[in-house]
């Protein structure tokens, strides 16, 4: 089997703020996606616990039972990031935030896709809106444990807390990846635009795209275009699975996060030490600000923080037993509102 896997994060912001994780083994010949939800806190941790211990542990299938012990090392990971905030001298506000969304009681949601391979078997599971579509050159067929295949605001997804039910059950999937067939493990912007595009009955086209992917760039271009044609902007993964004839799994090209990560921060440092004195901000702009912090980093902080709020003022407009309804209604919407605006602005918070 060749593997071939790309990712990508939401347009306006970096590699360091992308909630999509992805894991191949050849040694355990497992594979999985996992897409962190926006609407959660440190949702990357828990999409990464859950991709690593997929494809690590042959013996392991997540379910709302197996998840459970994850959901310490959960926790045990986010103290160990506070606790970086601070040895990296972070300001006080964000330390606060996370100190105080862990004492609250906030939890991470991710969505999940994974298979292993036994010959050209493979089985595997998948719950929320990261999907296993098969592909075998004519027809399409998309793995999800959504109700008819629908791909809305509110997908199914295991959380971080043990006391927490999430959503939905993961459905058990399985087959067998003839020659000629190949496997695309997606998270959900491919998702719901390749649904919409085999609904219109000109989906052929698009996968056929996605399986001449061979470097990032490619990826990165082909992202770009779909989302101007109505994808929407969020992080992205995909992995392509073909089968070669044999029994092993061979990473032909595989996108490394970490790396893109930091090389994406060097490349920002070289152009902050780079700038003449002309371009850096005049001592009447520092004086100007002073008295704020640029948040532009911390767009997911601002989000929770604004949907707290927006969730506390309801009770004031609607009844009480409407409150929930009208938040779940909302929320979505409100999300991708600032989502928009985040694209378009810097943003700054005053000091208190």
């Amino acid at each position: 089997m060749v593997i071939r896997a790309f990712i990508t994060h939401k347009q306006a912001e970096s590699f360091a703020d992308c909630q999509d994780r992805f894991g191949v083994n050849p040694d355990t010949k497992s594979i999985a996606v996992s897409d962190g939800m926006g609407s959660t806190w440190q949702q990357k941790i828990w999409a990464e616990l859950l991709v690593d211990t997929f494809t690590k542990r042959k013996d392991w299938n997540p379910t709302k039972e197996s998840i459970k012990p994850l959901c310490q090392e959960w926790r045990n990971r986010v103290d160990d990031f506070i606790q970086n905030l601070k040895d990296k001298g972070a300001p006080e506000n964000r330390i606060y935030r996370n100190e105080r969304n862990l004492a609250d009681g906030r939890s991470a949601g991710a969505t999940f896709v994974g298979i292993r391979f036994n010959g050209n078997d493979w089985n595997g599971s998948v719950l929320g809106d990261s999907c296993l579509i098969e592909w075998d050159g004519n027809e399409v067929k998309f793995n999800t444990s959504q109700a008819s295949q629908t791909f809305d605001s509110y997908p199914d997804y295991f959380d971080s807390d043990a006391s927490k039910e999430g959503k939905g059950e993961p459905k058990n999937i399985g087959g067998t990846l003839t020659e000629g067939k190949y496997l695309l493990l997606v998270s959900d912007p491919f998702s719901e635009f390749l649904s919409e595009h085999n609904k219109q009955g000109n989906i052929a086209k698009h996968v056929q795209r996605l399986l001449s992917l061979s470097s990032h760039d490619d990826f990165e271009t082909l992202v770009c275009e779909w989302r101007n044609n109505g994808m929407h902007n969020d992080d992205t993964t995909l992995v392509i699975v073909e089968n070669d004839k044999s029994e092993n799994l061979t990473i032909e090209y595989a996108d490394k996060i970490e790396e893109m990560e930091s090389s994406q921060i060097s490349a920002n440092h070289a152009i902050e030490n780079a700038k003449t004195p002309q371009e850096n901000p005049s001592q009447e702009k520092d004086e100007a600000v002073k008295n704020f912090d640029v948040v532009q980093n911390n767009m997911e902080d601002i989000k929770k923080e604004f949907l707290t709020e927006f969730q506390q003022f309801l009770p004031k407009r609607f009844p009480k037993q409407k409150v929930k309804l009208k938040y779940k209604w909302t929320q979505k919407v409100v999300e991708e509102v600032l989502n928009f605006l985040f694209e378009r602005y810097y943003v700054t918070k005053k000091k208190k």
